[in-house]
């Protein structure tokens, strides 16, 4: 929780400093906090397993860490994202990004995977992947051209201002959409499987590895082609994503999962839909920064939201909650286009 509750300040801080000094500097500074945070995440994890140090001091090393971590693992995404922009030219905006989203993906769907077999070397072994992937990602990222920041002249506006707003309200809800249809799976399996937790581990984690791959399908084959605009991507992220709640809350088991595929692969869309728009507005660098902070924002709603809707007593309560708030993410979606087609009308 520290550790995302600093992405909130640091990330807008973030964007302002890739669209000063590139976005390669800013990925390689990332990857070293990363590096940084997980080997004193380790150190301190193997100092109190051994009781070499008291419990105070290895909190102690933990929460730096996690301060370390939030501070600046909250520029890797934005800055990767203006990188792969830069790079791609005008014309593949897009694809540079399904390029990026796809990357998270995968990382999603094959992390668990790599934790469970280093888990069968030791029990501490995953952290030693954790340190060990980002030297790996600096020795790659060296390799590569960065991209000069832009003059000041040739930049857009790296202020907030209201025009914007609507575009951060969607990043919210679709990250607190999202994150309540995860939290709810358990709960909502229960009307399936009763008490029977084991069973309910074993299709929490296919379904979230479903998730990945809907995700993953979205991207390589809507998002990379570029087979529609920001705007229709959005339209359509919103609709897929009621439909996939919707038959969530179904009850029966195939549909169950046939949903949440639904649901992802909507969701999937709405990411580079919103910050391409958004991207029409501010600097890219800034544009970023924002969406990321609205995503921690998105969470953290859905972390007050959970007491809550739990105390309906409902199996399927956060299901429920999660669709009516991208009922919420499609109204704003609607607003946005309306919006830019009467902007568009009026400069005819």
């Amino acid at each position: 929780m520290l550790g995302s509750m600093l992405f909130l300040p640091s990330s807008p801080w973030w964007g302002k400093q890739i669209a000063r000094v590139g976005s390669k500097p800013v990925v390689l500074w990332a990857l070293g906090g990363y590096g940084a945070s997980f080997t004193l995440l380790g150190l301190g994890s193997v100092l109190m397993a051994t009781n070499t140090v008291t419990t105070a001091v290895g909190l102690g090393i933990l929460i730096i860490a996690r301060i370390v971590y939030g501070l600046t693992v909250s520029a890797m995404v934005p800055a990767c994202q203006v990188w792969a922009l830069q790079r791609a030219g005008e014309g593949n905006r897009m694809t540079a990004l399904a390029t990026i989203s796809a990357g998270l993906s995968c990382g999603r769907l094959f992390g668990p995977l790599c934790a469970a077999a280093m888990l069968a070397i030791h029990p501490l072994a995953p952290m030693g992947l954790l340190i060990a992937a980002p030297l790996l990602a600096l020795l790659m990222l060296l390799l590569l051209p960065g991209m000069p920041p832009q003059s000041a002249a040739e930049r857009k506006s790296a202020t907030l201002r209201l025009n914007c707003l609507p575009y951060l309200l969607c990043a919210l809800l679709l990250a607190a959409a999202v994150s309540m249809m995860q939290l709810g799976l358990s709960p909502a399996l229960a009307r399936q499987f009763a008490t029977d937790t084991a069973a309910i581990s074993h299709q929490v984690a296919w379904l979230l590895g479903l998730a990945a791959v809907a995700a993953l399908i979205a991207q390589f084959g809507v998002l990379r082609p570029q087979r529609l605009t920001p705007i229709a991507l959005l339209l359509s992220a919103g609709a897929l994503m009621m439909c996939g709640l919707a038959i969530m809350l179904t009850g029966q088991l195939w549909l169950f999962y046939l949903g949440c595929a639904v649901l992802s692969f909507g969701a999937a869309l709405a990411t580079p839909a919103y910050q391409l728009l958004l991207n029409d507005k501010l600097t890219d660098g800034a544009g970023a920064g924002w969406i990321a902070t609205s995503h921690t924002l998105g969470y953290g709603l859905c972390a007050l939201l959970v007491p809550l809707v739990s105390k309906t007593g409902a199996a399927a309560g956060l299901i429920m909650a999660a669709f009516f708030v991208a009922v919420l993410f499609t109204v704003v979606s609607g607003f946005i286009w309306r919006s830019r087609y009467r902007s568009h009308c009026s400069t005819i």
